[in-house]
């Protein structure tokens, strides 16, 4: 009897001591959520940094986005001063993106990616430049559906 006491006592002692899963645990990632997360990124660089279309932030961006961009906190409101400086060069080249994945992860209400960021400039369909970044990227599920809440940009060496 005695040995039966242990061993419940032993059962409980171990069980109580699981720690219970939360949001921030990785968890399986659909499809569907794999694209909506490829989608937002692609959909944010061409439609803003290469489209230049302030009234598109809302479509990718939450309320609250921030940018870590080569050591400096972009908000929404500076990513549409620096869109209306873009706008307002005569000679600014057409701007093509181009993503390749290293991560997509979700975590509860939110989707992690990482990313290598292409961008090739031209004018008049001439190169005349190319750029290089490693990014990370936090979508988050909000009323509006999936948008970028935080992204950071580390500029790269451009391979030629």
């Amino acid at each position: 009897m005695k040995l039966i006491k242990y061993l419940f006592i032993l059962t409980l002692v171990l069980t109580s001591c699981q720690v219970p899963k939360t949001d921030n645990d990785q968890q399986s990632i659909t499809d569907e959520e794999i694209q909506i997360a490829k989608d937002l990124i692609q959909g944010s660089f061409d439609d803003l940094w290469a489209g230049v279309d302030s009234t598109k932030i809302s479509t990718y961006h939450t309320d609250n986005f921030i940018i870590l961009e080569q050591g400096e906190v972009w908000d929404n409101n500076r990513i549409k001063a620096y869109m209306r400086k873009q706008l307002a060069r005569p000679d600014r080249p057409k701007r093509t993106n181009r993503m390749e994945y290293i991560s997509i992860d979700k975590y509860g209400t939110s989707i992690q990616i990482a990313y290598h960021n292409f961008a090739e400039f031209t004018r008049a369909d001439t190169l005349v430049g190319k750029a290089q970044w490693l990014e990370s990227a936090l979508a988050v599920y909000t009323e509006d559906g999936w948008r970028l809440k935080m992204m950071h940009s580390t500029r790269a060496k451009a391979d030629n």
